[in-house]
């Protein structure tokens, strides 16, 4: 019987790293590939954690205390290149925080020297690809069926179709309104007091993720003394760029029209799109609702139907007269004929009758 291979202890201590009761592991791009990235010091509370796991991938190695073996197993990860140390690319704080961020989502490389020298304040990548999890079968078999899903969308119940082009157009709706928002009220804080005011500063950012760009809700900048130009925030500036703003804004509110033509015209896009997009069918009237606005293209449709069809009703009745009239003409030419006929037999008759007297 053949005997099994023994375990590789440090590849085992990777595993469990990367493994659902590891370290916090986040995706991070470096030179425009994506790698999975940890901390140092996340490596040396996990083995603090679990002094026994730790040990027994050190194998009885780098020391007796757990930072002493932590420090040894993350020197083994670089020497098998199972991991390597990298950088932050962007070295500089947020609006509205003192700290960088806790995980960069932008690298950058280290000389050779240094990429290969564990250092607990340092953040690595993970260079093996990370064990296969049964939910990866599952999300790779729900993609196709998602594809095919949206690509029967046009056959999709109406109802569906007009829940989906909400939900989609309510979000896209609640993104611009909170990023114009944001722009209003930084502009106004600026001109008044100097400072920005930035509603959720971490919004647009690329360096955190999803789940922290909310934080925080509000932060003020304050100009940065002795950088940039003296009159990037003096008052005359401010006062130059609030005038500007005032004049564009009261040539846009002269030249828009009233708001009876916008909510039409808004309702007519709208209906416009739905039809595009296939939301429409027989039986279905149009979603504004609005029977003014259905007006000009429902109106002026139903007329040009019916002038059609008053056309050829009257084309048909002309028609069927002409066909009357040549029938009568047809019926008046016959009798006629046999009128004629009839009194050339009878004058061939009497010519007879004369001939046989004689």
């Amino acid at each position: 019987m053949a005997q099994e291979e023994p375990q590789d202890s440090v590849q085992v201590f990777a595993d469990a790293l990367r493994s659902k009761g590891g370290i916090e592991n986040r995706a991070a791009v470096l030179e425009g590939q994506r790698f999975e990235l940890f901390r140092g010091k996340d490596l040396v509370r996990w083995v603090k954690a679990h002094p026994e796991r730790g040990a027994a991938a050190a194998a009885g190695k780098g020391g007796e205390g757990p930072e002493d073996q932590a420090r040894y197993l993350g020197q083994q990860l670089l020497r098998r290149q199972l991991a390597r140390r990298v950088d932050r690319q962007i070295k500089k704080t947020l609006p509205g925080s003192k700290k960088l961020v806790k995980f960069p989502r932008k690298l950058a490389m280290l000389p050779p020297q240094e990429a290969t020298t564990f250092v607990e304040e340092g953040f690595y990548i993970w260079m093996y690809e990370r064990p296969v999890s049964p939910w990866a079968y599952v999300w790779t078999a729900l993609i196709p069926l998602a594809v095919v899903g949206a690509c029967l969308f046009p056959l999709a119940p109406n109802w569906a179709k007009v829940g989906v082009f909400y939900l989609t157009a309510g979000l896209l709706a609640l993104i611009l309104g909170v990023l114009a928002l944001r722009s209003v009220v930084a502009l106004a804080t600026w001109l008044v007091s100097g400072r920005t005011l930035w509603l959720l500063p971490n919004v647009m950012s690329e360096e955190l993720p999803i789940s922290q760009i909310f934080k925080p809700l509000v932060s003020v900048s304050k100009p940065e003394e002795g950088k940039g130009s003296k009159w990037g925030n003096h008052p005359l500036t401010r006062a130059a760029v609030g005038a500007a703003v005032g004049a564009l804004l009261f040539v846009l509110y002269r030249h828009s029209p009233d708001s009876a033509a916008i909510k039409k015209e808004t309702s007519r896009y709208r209906d416009d799109l739905m039809d595009w997009l296939g939301v429409q069918r027989e039986g279905y009237q149009r979603l504004s609702g609005n029977a003014t606005a259905e007006m000009p293209v429902n109106a002026t449709a139903s007329a040009t139907a019916d002038a059609a069809a008053g056309g050829a009703a009257e084309a048909g009745a002309g028609a069927a007269e002409a066909a009357t009239e040549a029938a009568e003409a047809a019926g008046t030419a016959d009798a006629a004929a046999e009128a004629e006929v009839e009194s050339a037999a009878d004058e061939a008759a009497e010519a007879s009758a004369a001939a046989g007297d004689l």
